[in-house]
C-alpha cells in the first residue's frame, strides 16, 4: 500500500511556497490638479485587486505622495507598492469629466514596475485625445526564481513515496 506522509520539512516547504507567490510591484500615479475626476482599477481573473477613485486608494501599501506648488499643473506624484500573485492583470483608467488626465502641458498616468513585472515596466498616460473613454492596458507578474524553486521542492516532496 502506498502512503503519503508529509514531514515537517515538507510542511515548511509547502507553507513557504504559499507565501512566496505574492510578488512586490511598484506603482506610480502622476496626477494633475483635477485628480478628483480620475479613477483606475487593476483586476485579475478574480476581480479588482487595487483601485483609485477621487484620490482614495485601495489594495496598495507603502503609499506616499509629493505635492507640487499651486503654480504648476502637475499636482501630485503618488508612489505605492502592491503584493500581487503571479498572473495577468488588466488596468482600466477613466476620466469622468472627459478632458483626460491633463492640465496645461502636464499629462498624468499610471505605471507599474519592478523585477516581477514582465518586461520591467508597463503603463500609460491618459491624454486629452482619449476623451472620456477609458484607457486600458495589461501587464503580467512573473514569479521570482526563488518561488519557482520552492514550488519545485514542494512538488518533489509530494511525489515522494515511502517504501516498506
Amino acid at each position: 500500500m502506498n502512503r503519503f506522509a508529509l514531514t515537517a520539512a515538507g510542511i515548511a516547504t509547502v507553507s513557504m511556497a504559499g507565501t512566496a507567490m505574492a510578488e512586490t510591484v511598484n506603482g506610480f500615479n502622476g496626477l494633475d490638479r483635477w485628480f478628483g475626476e480620475h479613477s483606475w482599477t487593476i483586476s485579475d481573473a478574480g476581480g479588482v485587486v487595487a483601485s483609485m477613485a477621487a484620490g482614495a486608494y485601495t489594495g496598495v501599501s507603502n503609499f506616499s505622495f509629493v505635492s507640487f506648488t499651486s503654480d504648476t499643473s502637475h499636482a501630485y506624484d503618488v508612489t505605492f507598492t502592491m503584493d500581487l500573485a503571479a498572473g495577468d492583470y488588466d488596468v482600466v483608467m477613466n476620466d469622468s469629466y472627459g478632458d483626460g488626465w491633463q492640465w496645461n502641458s502636464y499629462v498624468g498616468g499610471l505605471y507599474v514596475s519592478g523585477s516581477a513585472v514582465s518586461g520591467g515596466s508597463a503603463g500609460a498616460s491618459f491624454p486629452s485625445s482619449a476623451g472620456s473613454g477609458p484607457v486600458s492596458w495589461s501587464f503580467t507578474v512573473i514569479p521570482a526564481p526563488g518561488a519557482m524553486a520552492l514550488l519545485g521542492l514542494a512538488g518533489l516532496a509530494g511525489r515522494r513515496r515511502r517504501r516498506a
